[in-house]
C-alpha cells in the first residue's frame, strides 16, 4: 500500500473515531475541509508539515497517521497477548452490577423503556 493510501485510511479512521467532521478537523488544523477530503480520497499528498498539523489536531503522534496497517495489527495482537497474561485486571468483581458504560446502546434503550411493575 502506498504511503498516500496509508495516510488517507489512518486519517479517516482517527477522525471518525473522535467523531469529527472534515470541517471540524480542518478548523482545528487550520486547513480547508476540501483539502482534508482530498487527502482522505488520495487526490492530494500531504506535506510533512500538514501531517504534523493533522496529528496535533487529532491529539496523536504523527507516526500514527503514517503507520501501515500491518504494524497496527501487530501492535494490537501483542497488546492482546500481554493482556491475556495480566489475569483478571479490568474485569468486574463477581456479583458486581455492570456499569452503564459497559452496556451497548441497544441495552440502554431497552432499560430505559422498561415500565415499572404493578
Amino acid at each position: 500500500m502506498e504511503m498516500r493510501e496509508t495516510l488517507a485510511r489512518n486519517l479517516r479512521k482517527y477522525r471518525r473515531a473522535q467523531r469529527l467532521s472534515q470541517e471540524e478537523l480542518g478548523h482545528r488544523a487550520e486547513l480547508d475541509r476540501t483539502y482534508i477530503s482530498s487527502i482522505e480520497r488520495c487526490v492530494y499528498s500531504a506535506t510533512v508539515d500538514v501531517v504534523g498539523r493533522l496529528a496535533d489536531a487529532l491529539g496523536i503522534p504523527a507516526l500514527e497517521l503514517l503507520r501501515p496497517a500491518s504494524e497496527i495489527a501487530e501492535a494490537k495482537s501483542s497488546s492482546a497477548t500481554s493482556a491475556e497474561g495480566a489475569g483478571t485486571k479490568g474485569q468486574p468483581k463477581k456479583g458486581a452490577k455492570p456499569s452503564r458504560k459497559s452496556e451497548g446502546p441497544a441495552q440502554r434503550r431497552a432499560t430505559a423503556r422498561k415500565e415499572p411493575g404493578p
